[in-house]
């Protein structure tokens, strides 16, 4: 039997080494940022910080240096030879991939509430719904509960609202449960499995969490036909249950709004500055530049290559990630002028997948950029991730963002008559009138986020009100 030679075409990707130092660094804020480059420099002899004032006193360090080095070195073994050498810097994906699948599969942030749903979606939908589940995904607010609007969500991703709900309601099932809930009602439902033993918590979850809040405890006990002891039972069990799904995902660094960009105003209009202030400037230090230079063995050679090829990287990296957040940024502020110079109520619709199609970046891409960054400008500290809202049809293709449309409810309900309140079906009759497209459904979800009751008991609250 003869040797054949045959030619195969395949498709692999070999990621950038600079972008994989990138991806590294984007999602980080600026506490973590700083923490990784201290971390970065105690680590890598080839990295110095630039200080002017040291430059002078140089030559008296060296004897440090080169037993720190030495030190270094008896600690080392083959393991400090960087696997970008040995694999071309990356192993192909077997998925098909591009460069934006390449920056999702590549960070190496720590996991957050997004990744790990998403983990678990990837087992439990086919291509074509793992496609809507993540634009879900990547769209829940910060304590894991989905702000976005079904119908622009179908609309945007080509399908129907009732398949985008079934995925939603799937999600809600994964850990932790009540994840993508619309509600605080369906979030905790999501945590107590529909048993005979469970009944009455699902009662008292379903139908009575405001008459819990008001303290209304007759009332519940009469309507579940329980007495006091079992109903503190189930407030008991009630207060086992997680009201925030992403709560355990929260970084304890976050509390701290450290600042990323300046936002000036000037005739000009507006420009985005990153802030360099306290920043380390790091550089290629030239002492062990000049020893490569000399003979040495093989192993110091051989490890301060590595290093110096690894401190490059990190300062490539440093660079890139500076400018796609300024990029970012800066498409942002120029998209919602308005709401910066107006308020609220003039904010666009703007979504993560509309700036990530005009920057040529992937969706997740966006929201790892944005996550946990903040600009500092005359009006205080704007999150970037405030920049982003969804949008309601409306006529002649216009869209309504939600905050202008949660705006109008409220104002509607204001000026409603109090002898007979709007039902969400007739709120929704006024705004279709007014060019706004919006279902009863939704009515109701964003009056529910505004707080405000539906019409029954805002009737009873005006006659108790006396008006």
């Amino acid at each position: 039997m003869g040797t054949r030679l045959h030619l195969k075409q395949t498709t692999s990707l070999v990621l950038n080494p600079v972008v994989h130092t990138f991806l590294e660094l984007l999602p980080l804020n600026r506490l973590e940022f700083m923490e990784r480059i201290q971390n970065e420099v105690d680590s890598n002899p080839m990295l110095e910080v630039d200080d002017p004032i040291s430059r002078d006193a140089e030559g008296a360090s060296k004897e440090d240096e080169t037993n720190l080095l030495e030190q270094k070195l008896k600690k080392a073994d083959d393991s400090f030879v960087s696997h970008y050498e040995e694999n071309g810097f990356l192993k192909p994906d077997p998925d098909r991939i591009d460069k934006n699948r390449a920056i999702e599969l590549f960070s190496t942030e720590k996991e957050d509430l997004a990744d790990h749903l998403m983990e678990q979606a990837r087992t439990e939908f086919s291509p074509e719904d793992l496609r809507i589940a993540r634009h879900i995904i990547f769209n829940l607010n910060n304590d894991g509960y989905l702000d976005l609007l079904i119908e622009s969500a179908a609309s945007a991703l080509g399908t129907t609202p009732e398949t985008i709900e079934e995925i939603r309601r799937r999600i809600t099932g994964f850990d932790p449960q009540g994840s993508a809930s619309r509600s605080l009602s369906e979030c905790l439902l999501a945590q107590v499995p529909e048993s005979p033993e469970n009944d009455k918590l699902r009662q008292l979850i379903r139908s009575h969490l405001d008459d819990l809040a008001r303290s209304r405890y007759e009332e519940i006990m009469k309507q579940l036909e329980i007495n006091p002891d079992e109903l503190n039972r189930l407030i008991e069990r009630l207060r086992r249950l997680n009201p925030r799904p992403a709560s355990r995902f929260e970084d304890s660094d976050i509390e701290y709004a450290e600042v990323d960009l300046l936002l000036i105003k000037d005739e000009q209009g507006y420009h985005v500055r990153y802030i360099e202030e306290g920043m380390p400037r790091l550089l290629i230090s030239s002492y062990y530049q000049e020893m490569l230079e000399k003979p040495l063995d093989r192993k110091t050679r051989s490890y301060l290559k590595d290093r110096q090829r690894n401190a490059t990287l990190f300062i490539d990296g440093l660079e890139l990630r500076k400018k796609m957040i300024v990029r970012i940024a800066e498409f942002l502020v120029s998209q919602q002028k308005d709401f910066l110079d107006f308020g609220l109520k003039w904010k666009k619709p703007l979504t993560m997948k509309e700036v990530a199609q005009a920057l040529n970046y992937n969706e997740s891409t966006i929201s790892r950029a944005v996550k946990n960054k903040f600009m500092a400008s005359d009006r205080g500290l704007i999150s970037l991730r405030s920049f982003f809202s969804y949008g309601i049809k409306g006529e002649f293709g216009f869209k309504h963002s939600v905050e202008t449309v949660k705006e109008k409810i409220q104002r509607i309900i204001e000026a409603e008559p109090h002898e007979h309140p709007l039902s969400d079906q007739l709120i929704a009759e006024q705004l279709n009138r007014l060019g706004i497209r919006i279902s009863r459904r939704t009515i109701r979800n964003y009056r529910e986020e505004l707080n405000l009751q539906n019409s029954s008991k805002r009737r009873e609250e005006y006659k108790l009100k006396g008006e």
